[in-house]
């Protein structure tokens, strides 16, 4: 990439509305990971980038996952898929 071309997307990056960094930043780790659809998992936590909130939100739900799946509480994603086939 060349210089211009850096220095202009610094300028779009600069001039993002206030709350948008969030959405610029995982567009721009898509761009980077594309060519490489295992990059993130060189990743410590998937959920690093996002506020501890919501971390601790989406953590409680995978564990509550695992938990109804554990129990036997769950539906495969065959049987469920052929059940909203059947519904049409």
């Amino acid at each position: 990439m060349g210089d211009t071309a850096r220095k202009e997307l610094h300028d779009l990056v600069d001039a993002l509305p206030p709350g948008e960094e969030q959405a610029a930043r995982r567009y721009l780790e898509y761009l980077r990971d594309a060519s490489d659809p295992y990059a993130h998992l060189d990743r410590t936590d998937p959920f690093d980038d996002l506020p501890e909130e919501e971390r601790a939100r989406l953590r409680e739900s995978l564990e509550r996952g695992e938990r109804e799946i554990a129990a036997g509480d769950s539906v495969a994603a065959e049987e469920l898929l052929a059940g909203l086939k059947a519904g049409r």
